[in-house]
């Protein structure tokens, strides 16, 4: 684990939409104002995201505000963040975040 705190963390973005998991309330405002929408569950934020340009365009902010991209099987947000990047849309690292267990994580620097 390292030592900067998980403010929150991507759950899902292989789809049409990028889900968020806030850890820290005062990422609320700022999730909002990028256009995400609360769940049914009001710790976890959807925005829609018709196109690459688009997903890239909401990762560059979510990257900015520190929040980690999980880490996982298949088409985890780690590995979007990845492809965008490989596709040219994304550039710089990000915060990677993998569970080792049930309430376990680490987090990576990714370059």
């Amino acid at each position: 684990m390292d030592n900067n705190p998980i403010r929150a963390y991507t759950t899902q973005a292989d789809g049409n939409y990028i889900r968020v998991k806030v850890l820290d309330t005062s990422l609320q405002n700022a999730l909002l104002d990028l256009g995400f929408s609360p769940e049914t569950n009001a710790s976890e934020y959807t925005i829609p995201t018709p196109n690459n340009a688009t997903k890239a365009t909401i990762f560059t902010h979510l990257q900015t505000l520190k929040i980690c991209f999980s880490s996982g099987r298949e088409w985890c947000p780690a590995e979007v963040f990845q492809h965008l990047r490989d596709l040219g849309l994304l550039s710089g690292g990000f915060r990677k975040i993998s569970w080792t267990r049930p309430n376990h994580f680490t987090v990576t620097d990714e370059k």
